[in-house]
């Protein structure tokens, strides 16, 4: 199961997919390409929608990019049993305690037409970067199998908090590609590899 960041859809896997080998499913999360406009837009409602869409699937392997990742941790400390093993691609982690992470540059909406509601910008980019200790409560007690990619200096996420949030966790690891925050995008190929690694039985996590 694959997750987008936000404002990108379900196609920014069709590379990736092709590469598994093994069937693969990606969802455009609410407010995203052909999913419903909606009202409310939180972590919890898109792990909500993601249980909804999988409830027939069993077992699955979960990769999340960005907000996508931010989804695929909490589903997968809500729902341990139905995640097998988990990569968490370029996630922003939030703070345990104290302020929330700054959010400086605010983006405007784009003068083109685009694929998904502007609603969803300001609401989730708030979400991701709130204070939230049960977040943290949550990954140190999550034993499923966990692969963090950082985009390394060149992502405006930081490794540094991307490295701390391994550190809590019983059974996770980090690697880093130092292409940015669109990983899969920029380095298609060592993405793979290092994932379908992760992923197959096996295969390492890999080494910081």
């Amino acid at each position: 199961m694959l997750l987008h960041g936000l404002g990108d859809t379900a196609a920014t896997w069709d590379r990736f997919a092709s590469s598994l080998g093994r069937p693969a499913h990606a969802l455009d999360l609410r407010g995203h390409g052909g999913s419903p406009r909606c009202a409310e837009y939180t972590v919890d409602a898109m792990v909500a929608d993601v249980l909804a869409a999988t409830s027939e699937l069993g077992p699955f392997d979960l990769v999340g990019h960005s907000m996508g990742g931010q989804v695929a941790s909490v589903l997968a400390c809500r729902a341990p049993g139905v995640v097998r093993r988990l990569v968490l691609e370029d996630v922003p982690v939030p703070p345990r305690s104290g302020p929330a992470l700054p959010d400086d540059a605010p983006p405007s909406p784009p003068d083109e037409p685009f694929d998904f509601d502007w609603a969803v910008v300001p609401a989730m980019r708030r979400a991701v970067r709130a204070t939230n200790p049960s977040w943290w409560r949550g990954i140190s007690r999550l034993a499923v199998p966990t692969l963090w990619l950082s985009g390394g200096p060149a992502s405006h996420l930081s490794p540094a908090r991307v490295a701390s949030a391994v550190a809590a966790m019983p059974d996770a690891t980090m690697r880093t590609i130092p292409v940015g925050h669109l990983i899969h995008e920029a380095a298609p190929a060592e993405f793979a590899r290092v994932v379908v690694a992760f992923l197959s039985a096996d295969g390492e996590p890999g080494t910081p």
